[in-house]
């Protein structure tokens, strides 16, 4: 990837007006994919100065900045600590200290945990200028949001979590992760298939109108997702997985 300049805006309105006067102009976040790319860029477009790095308590909900650090979400004790453990599993300490949070959700990557375990709960993604959208919602509509992402808010609860990554080695891109809560209902979740993590309607269906089969909804996670093949792994085996680890997380949060 090349750039012919770079940019550390000073407002988001600043930021905003550069992103809408050219699809090559990108906000550049933490940097770590759109490195890997081999699309040239006109103006990269910084974030920093803009105070989008601070996890803030809001009284129902957790309240995090997209330009904090993945190590930053990791850390933070305002987190659930499921959504820690998912962080923390992710590559390694210098990595995250890099990536950061509002980059990894908002590019839609298939391989994230963090779109997993957040899909698992009430997340609300806040884009300038204006509007206010569920992640689940922002995951389903194709494409990215006509906006700059600027916040991300995590709901509070008491719920009982659970978050599975399955990897050949620590610093691998998962080959399946999977999320589960149960507080009210439940919410299922599978993600790196390799696509984009996604809630598990059918399964979801059949729990929370009282199914107690846990290796059933299992099944109905596991049919109605679509699964592909990959240079780690084939759907087969993610299949196989999915099956294996979405019961154990709903025996594990059901006990």
């Amino acid at each position: 990837m090349k750039a012919k300049s770079f940019l550390r805006a000073s407002s988001l309105e600043e930021a905003y007006k550069l992103v809408k006067e050219s699809p090559r102009n990108k906000i550049v976040a933490g940097g770590l994919w759109l490195k890997k790319g081999n699309a040239d860029v006109d103006t990269l477009i910084d974030l920093s100065l803009l105070g989008l790095d601070k996890i803030e308590d809001k009284k129902d909900y957790v309240e995090v900045g997209a330009m904090v650090s993945q190590r930053e979400l990791e850390k933070s004790p305002l987190v659930p600590e499921v959504i820690r453990e998912a962080t923390k599993s992710i590559m390694g300490p210098a990595f995250r200290e890099i990536a950061t949070v509002g980059g990894s959700v908002y590019g839609k990557y298939g391989f994230s945990d963090i779109i997993t375990v957040l899909l698992a709960h009430h997340v609300e993604l806040v884009f300038y200028p204006e509007a206010v959208i569920t992640l689940d919602e922002y995951v389903k509509k194709p494409g990215f949001y006509d906006g700059i992402l600027t916040n991300i808010r995590i709901f509070k609860d008491k719920n009982k979590a659970y978050f599975k990554k399955v990897e050949i080695t620590a610093l691998d891109y998962p080959i399946l992760n999977v999320a589960v809560v149960k507080g009210k209902e439940y919410k299922v979740v599978v993600g790196s298939r390799p696509l984009v993590a996604a809630l598990c309607e059918n399964s979801m269906k059949y729990l929370n109108e009282g199914g107690k089969d846990f290796a059933k909804a299992a099944e109905l996670a596991v049919e109605e997702l679509k699964f592909g093949d990959s240079i780690a792994t084939k759907s087969a085996y993610r299949k196989q997985l999915a099956l294996t680890y979405v019961r154990r997380a709903l025996e594990e949060v059901s006990k």
